[in-house]
């Protein structure tokens, strides 16, 4: 059974990547203290959640904002 994610660390990780777009996961963990395993993680609870990241063919981490995608179509 999995363990549930701790909503402030989902948050922190949130935060980290809407001040930060464009960046790895490597450099996320770092950023906030984590391994980088553990972002990996949270980041699969924050989909769980309804919370949106797209991830580029080079790995970097953007949030997602479907708002955006309308507006560019």
């Amino acid at each position: 059974m999995p363990r549930k994610a701790n909503p402030a660390h989902l948050a922190s990780l949130k935060e980290a990547i809407e001040k930060h777009p464009g960046q790895r996961p490597g450099f996320l963990a770092r950023l906030i203290g984590w391994r980088r395993e553990e972002v990996n993680r949270a980041l699969a609870h924050l989909d769980e959640q309804g919370v949106l990241v797209s991830e580029d063919d080079k790995g970097r981490l953007w949030p997602f904002d479907p708002a955006e995608m309308l507006e560019n179509s």
